[in-house]
């Protein structure tokens, strides 16, 4: 019997097993890879959808890998301490059967989602050229009609032939707005249920450890979806780069230990100001952070803006006798149709240098269309 038909099978008691009993290299080698595997399952799983939070099956994969090393209790699944060396294998086997299972049929809906999306964007833009191609063959028969009509030089036929012409394509153009209307309607629809799930997958990006505010790669891959679902949808995006005042200052005078109160605080601030679910707070880079606030204008922004600018105002870091004051630039911009990555960011960035050439401690907005400048840091 192998190693591994030996683990998953009902073993003998304690001290009768040379592969698990006390002092055994081997069979202490393979619980702990077991319990190791068992916990990489539990870190790197899919998100379900019955899944009400993502960290309860990690949790339940922790309790299985300690019953795995020392027989403790896995309360989740009413499986008792081990009072004799034994291990539940069976009921182990089971459940991680059965995630994996059900793993494969979520990723599995997800793709052909997915598929039928592109599927449905493909068919509809079909569709619109074949319409189109229509409506051009209908307006054509229209004018030749017409031309013939003026051919003959006779008033009463040319009337008739204008306001057939003219009845024939206001009803082609009028038609023709309903059905589009009708498939934006369904296909934002079909994209609405999209967006939710790339919020869902946005809660599996990795954070910042200091600032608990999204890192880097995170902000990455959220603007990229952010301008793409601005592009589908027509719906509003902004987004803000955020830099700490003279912020060296702080760790030349008072330490990097305040300096990391203050990125907490500011972190916490941008926490309570940004809250929905879908807006995408991010640490950029030392002390500059960045801001995707979907669905919201710059008029709508800047209301939020100015609270925040509020709130890091009144952040009071104690460091020794004295009490460390910050305050943050910021620059904004909202995305149009033609953005990249790069064009959005680098006019966010030009706001914010614009911002502080103006004084500092303040936010400016640069629209698209707005010529750029060049401004002192």
């Amino acid at each position: 019997m192998d190693i591994v038909s030996r683990l998953l099978s009902t073993p003998k008691k304690a001290g009768n097993d040379p592969l698990s009993g006390p002092g055994s290299e081997l069979g202490d080698g393979a619980l702990d890879t077991l319990s190791n595997l068992i916990r990489v399952l539990g870190n790197e799983s899919f998100p379900l959808d019955g899944d009400l939070d993502v960290a309860v099956f990690p949790n339940i994969c922790n309790e299985f890998a300690r019953h795995v090393e020392n027989g403790a209790a896995v309360t989740s699944h009413e499986i008792p301490a081990s009072v004799d060396g034994r291990r539940a294998w069976s009921r182990i086997s089971r459940f991680f059967a059965n995630r994996r299972q059900a793993e494969k049929a979520f990723v599995t809906e997800r793709l052909q989602g997915y598929r039928g999306v592109v599927d449905d964007l493909i068919s509809g833009l079909r569709d619109i050229g074949l319409r189109d191609q229509d409506t051009e063959t209908t307006i054509r028969q229209s004018i030749n009609a017409m031309q013939n009509a003026v051919s003959s030089g006779e008033l009463p036929q040319i009337k008739e032939a204008l306001s057939s012409t003219v009845s024939q394509m206001n009803a082609t153009f009028a038609k023709q707005k309903l059905e589009y209307e009708s498939q934006l309607r369904e296909l934002n629809e079909r994209m609405t249920s999209l967006r939710q799930d790339l919020v869902a997958a946005r809660e599996e990006m990795k954070r910042d450890s200091l600032t608990e505010a999204y890192n880097r790669g995170a902000f990455d891959s959220g603007i990229v979806q952010s301008l793409n679902m601005h592009f589908i949808l027509q719906q509003p995006v902004a987004l803000l780069m955020i830099d700490l005042d003279d912020f060296k200052s702080v760790n030349d005078n008072y330490g990097h230990t305040a300096g990391d109160e203050v990125l907490r605080a500011v972190g916490e601030c941008l926490a309570r100001s940004f809250i929905r679910k879908n807006d995408l707070v991010a640490r950029y880079g030392g002390d500059e952070f960045a801001v995707i606030v979907p669905d919201t204008n710059a008029s709508q922004c800047g209301t939020l803006i100015e609270r925040f600018i509020k709130m890091v105002r009144a952040i009071e870091v104690i460091a020794g006798a004295e009490t460390v004051r910050t305050s943050c630039s910021i620059g904004y911009t909202e995305a149009v149709p033609s953005d990249t990555v790069t064009s959005l960011v680098n006019r966010a960035d030009q706001a914010l240098y614009q911002a502080k050439a103006q004084g500092r401690d303040q936010s400016a907005f640069i629209a698209a269309d707005t010529p750029k400048n060049d401004h002192e840091n």
